[in-house]
Parts: structure tokens; C-alpha cells; sequence
């Protein structure tokens, strides 16, 4: 983990925050910040630390966007928390990001769990994580055989995924 420079740290906490603050809203993250995130962690990488700068930014980038790849093509997570994350890899750089992506998960395991306790899920939410264990280890997406378990049954628990993202930004910022 290695410290960020104030207009780095600037930019990532803005982000993450304006994001979160339009996921909880709207339920989306917009494109445009997406590509002003990328587009200023690319630009203050390159204009702060020169080639090495540019090689921090783009890997953070491609960190942040496989990182949560895999719980999107499983349909368990939106598209736009996925590109959000490469925009703030952009900016924190590969190493920083697994640092934000190890917070966020806490967090996001926090948060569906006091979800999953408040909606009186807990029996439902366990049967279902027994099952996506199953699937996943037979090689199989569990969203095919049970499509309730996506992201775009209206019955599945949704959080807006940008909140524990942000938390989890936050709290890098301030170690």
C-alpha cells in the first residue's frame, strides 16, 4: 500500500462518493463519471509520476475492472460498479486497488448481511449461498439454472454496490 498524493486522494474520494451517492439514488452509476474518473487518474498519474504514472494508472485500471469482472458475468453485480472500480483503479494504481478491493468486500459483506438480517432473509439468503457453492464447483453459473439469482430477478436482494466501494475508499484514504 502506498500512500496517494493529494490531488490522487482528492480525486478518488470525490469519485467514489459522487458515485456511491448516485447508485443509492438512481441506482446507476453514470458513464460520464466513469470516463472523467479514468480520464483523471490517467492525466494526474502521467503528470505527477511521468511513464511510471501512465503504467500505474492503466494496470490499476485493468486490476479494478478484473476484479469484480467475475461477479458480473455471474450476474451478481452491475456493470457500472465493475467500471467504477477500473476508474478508481486508474487513480489509486494496481496495488492501492487490491488494498480498496479487500476493504470493499468487507464492507459489501457487512452491508448484505445487515440487508439479508433486516428484509428476515437469513434462511433464504444461507440456502442460496449453499447452492451458488454447488453450482460454482460443478463449473456451472448458478443465475442458469436459477434465475432468481440474478441481478435482474425483481425478488433478489439488490445493494447498490458503489456504498461498500466508497467505505472502502474512505478507509484507505484515511490508513
Amino acid at each position: 500500500m502506498t500512500k496517494l498524493a493529494l490531488p490522487l486522494a482528492a480525486a478518488l474520494g470525490t469519485l467514489a462518493v459522487t458515485a456511491a451517492a448516485f447508485d443509492m439514488h438512481s441506482r446507476r452509476i453514470p458513464n460520464p463519471l466513469v470516463i472523467a474518473g479514468v480520464a483523471a487518474g490517467i492525466a494526474l498519474q502521467s503528470y505527477l509520476y511521468g511513464w511510471q504514472g501512465l503504467r500505474a494508472s492503466s494496470l490499476g485500471l485493468v486490476v479494478g475492472f478484473a476484479l469484480l469482472l467475475p461477479l458480473f458475468l455471474l450476474r451478481g453485480m452491475g456493470g457500472g460498479d465493475v467500471k467504477l472500480m477500473a476508474a478508481l483503479g486508474a487513480i489509486a494504481g494496481p496495488i492501492n486497488t487490491l488494498v480498496i478491493f479487500v476493504f470493499t468486500a468487507i464492507f459489501g459483506g457487512v452491508l448484505a448481511a445487515g440487508l439479508i438480517l433486516w428484509k428476515g432473509d437469513a434462511g433464504v439468503a444461507l440456502r442460496n449461498i449453499g447452492f451458488i457453492l454447488s453450482e460454482l464447483l460443478h463449473l456451472r453459473a448458478p443465475h442458469l439454472s436459477r434465475p432468481d439469482l440474478s441481478l435482474d430477478s425483481s425478488r433478489s436482494l439488490k445493494l447498490p454496490y458503489a456504498v461498500p466501494i466508497a467505505l472502502g475508499c474512505l478507509l484507505f484514504l484515511l490508513l
